[in-house]
């Protein structure tokens, strides 16, 4: 058992961020060398919040020594022990804690279950209240004490700790007894948040009428199925033979099947209710975070999409022969359904296709799913950084376009203004914000000006955002200069005019995208485009020993820059009285104090010099050192860096 580790930490923050009530449940206590009291102040220490000791570990030899037999519990003042029957089956236990035999067992018991009531009245007016009636007695009901523990736990006050051994069936039957009791129902979370396409306005997703409204968290390609879409029902039901609509690519999709999942077993279903969780069959363009309605809303919404942070590292992917191509698109394409962190291009100038992901590992195991899963026949190149470019400081170009074009016969024509500048120094439209659509996307903003848009007898006004974004977007997926994606662009259209019948839909994104193109090139005439390089935040959990090694790495050898460090000193978490740690002989507070101080070390660091850090880091720390890394954001090179990456791009010293 090792405590509390990176990703740990790394989950625990994403939970914060969207303000996730959460139990700890501390796995694997029948390992040699398992330390509950231990971890309990890990838990304090590294995740910054109080616990609650809801239980205590039981073993052959008290709360210590021996193999784990089961859990003192303190809520029910009861001990529980299992042992394993001859046909392999767990039989469960339950004695009153006052009947235990083991003096010091129940000693304990009633020394931690007073620690947890007083902790509750401290933080719960309506338990004080109780507590003091009572005069203080520890025999406080369980009702009471459960009431308590699940308000304070959907506040977000308190965490409560359980233990066991999941692998042995030990401990998982309170477990799940702890989420019902103590976790929110879906009656106790806000109501879904949605994001409304014509406006950059968040609403409550009751306040807009409509039927059905599901969310599309998962896919999964099975091989005799097909694709799974695991969705969950919002509101309304889906039922099997009806046809959804996709808000995001506003194409219909019939559910042919619905499944309900346990583990690799399936059941059907005939309907999916409010609030359940199930499987779709048979939706085609369906993705990962994609929103389900059952009839056009006016206007089209989203539920909170799925974050995904854009692709760090990109790799060519080279089918094994030219009759593969067609085959290594479609398992790309199944692979981009399942993944929405993973991104497919096309390199101008080689015709390679390129997979962009969020580190190499990712790259490497989307690479094996290709070739194992899918049956993809094809190579994978070198690893590398994903850089990106954007317009010098000032650049400023303004392009009118009309494009016209005749198409089996038929003439389509329409104009336009793209004006391109640097984010940041770019003015805005003087408009009335009604007029104004602004779109942000990949680190660029896109502004469409519908106050002068005339003629456009063909398309209404959805269907020419949907125009200008998607020509934009494809406009600034390749720079001018070194064929990157854009970065820290405003792009501004305005002046959409249209001609009679001659205006459509394709029109509009061919000339958003040719104009956009031309202001590209017009902006770095004079001067030449800026490399852009991912920086990511790094945090290095270790010793405090070994923190002047780990800032002199990644600093003089990385070029980061620190931007905090704080001390998660044991002599700090003990010194809160209010926190409860039952006896741990794998802890011993002298030398915790002294040798195993942690410290945490926030950097920002450019992600070309992180290839290969958990090596380094294993070497600076002696293998005790921990790190996890998020992108920040992209900024501009320096000149002495940028020359070193202009010449891998392009071969040549520029």
């Amino acid at each position: 058992m090792a405590g509390v580790e990176a990703q740990t930490e790394k989950v625990w923050r994403q939970a914060d961020e969207w303000a996730i009530s959460r139990i700890v449940f501390v796995n694997k206590m029948d390992r040699e060398g398992a330390g509950f009291g231990r971890t309990v102040r890990e838990i304090a220490s590294r995740l910054g919040v109080r616990p609650i000791v809801l239980q205590l570990p039981l073993f052959e030899e008290g709360l210590q020594g021996g193999s784990f037999r089961g859990v003192v519990d303190l809520v029910d003042s009861t001990v529980i022990t299992w042992s394993t029957r001859p046909n392999g089956e767990n039989e469960v236990v339950v004695v009153p804690l006052q009947e235990y035999p083991s003096e010091s067992v129940v000693k304990e018991a009633n020394t931690a279950r007073l620690a947890m009531i007083e902790s509750l009245a401290e933080l719960d007016d309506d338990f004080m209240e109780r507590y003091l009636e009572d005069d203080g007695n520890t025999l406080l009901p369980a009702t009471a004490i459960r009431k308590a523990l699940r308000s304070l736990t959907i506040g977000r006050l308190i965490v409560p700790v359980l233990c066991g051994a999941s692998l042995r069936d030990i401990g998982t039957e309170p477990l799940l007894d702890g989420i019902i009791n103590y976790l929110p129902s879906p009656s106790d979370r806000p109501l879904p948040v949605i994001r409304l396409e014509d406006e950059a306005q968040v609403s409550n997703l009751h306040q807009i009428p409509h039927g059905i409204c599901a969310l599309a968290f998962k896919v999964v390609h099975d091989l005799l199925k097909g694709p799974l879409v695991f969705v969950r029902v919002y509101q309304g039901s889906v039922t099997k033979g009806m046809t959804l609509i996709n808000t995001r690519s506003k194409e219909k999709e019939r559910a042919n099947r619905l499944l309900r999942m346990y583990a690799d077993e399936s059941v059907e279903l005939d309907t999916i209710t409010e609030g359940n969780i199930g499987v779709i069959i048979g939706l085609k363009s369906t993705v990962t975070g994609d929103t389900l309605t059952n009839k056009r809303p006016a206007p089209y919404f989203h539920l909170q999409p799925i974050s995904t942070p854009p692709p760090v590292f990109i790799a060519s992917i080279e089918p094994d022969s030219l009759g593969e191509s067609k085959a290594v698109s479609d398992s790309l394409r199944q692979l981009l359904r399942e993944d929405p962190s993973l991104s497919v291009s096309m390199d101008d100038d080689s015709g390679q296709i390129l997979l962009g992901g969020m580190g190499e590992l990712h790259l490497e195991i989307s690479r094996d799913r290709l070739v194992k899963e899918y049956g993809a026949k094809c190579q994978m190149g070198k690893v590398r950084v994903s850089y990106r470019e954007t317009l010098p400081p000032d650049a400023n170009a303004v392009v009118e376009k009309v494009y016209e074009r005749e198409i089996y016969g038929k003439l389509t024509k329409v104009g336009l203004t793209a004006e391109i500048s640097t984010l940041g120094d770019s003015r805005p439209l003087d408009i009335h914000r009604r007029n104004l659509r602004r779109f942000h996307e990949a680190g660029n903003i896109t502004d469409i000006d519908l106050s002068r848009a005339h003629g456009l007898v063909a398309v209404d006004g959805t269907e020419i955002l949907d125009a200008v974004r998607a020509g934009t977007r494809a406009a600034l997926q390749s720079g001018s200069s070194f064929q990157l994606p854009l970065h820290s662009v405003h792009v501004q259209v305005s002046n959409i005019l249209g001609f009679e019948n001659h205006t459509t839909y394709q029109s509009l994104v061919s000339a958003a995208r040719l104009a956009t193109q031309e202001a590209l090139r017009n902006a770095v005439i004079d001067q030449p485009a800026v490399l852009m390089e991912p920086f990511m935040k790094v945090t290095v959990i270790t010793d405090e020993s070994d923190v002047g090694r780990v800032i002199s790495d990644l600093t003089s050898a990385r070029g980061g820059v620190v931007m905090s460090m704080e001390s998660n000193s044991l002599e700090n978490v003990l010194a809160n009285s209010n926190l409860y740690a039952p006896p741990d002989s794998t802890f011993d507070v002298e030398s915790e104090r002294l040798s195993h101080a942690l410290a945490t070390l926030v950097a920002r660091v450019p992600l070309k010099e992180m290839v290969g850090y958990s090596k380094t880091l294993r070497s600076l720390t002696q293998g005790r050192g921990t790190f996890v890394m998020s992108l920040e954001g992209f900024e501009r090179m320096t000149e002495e860096r940028a020359s070193v990456v202009r010449k891998e791009l392009t071969g040549l010293d520029l």
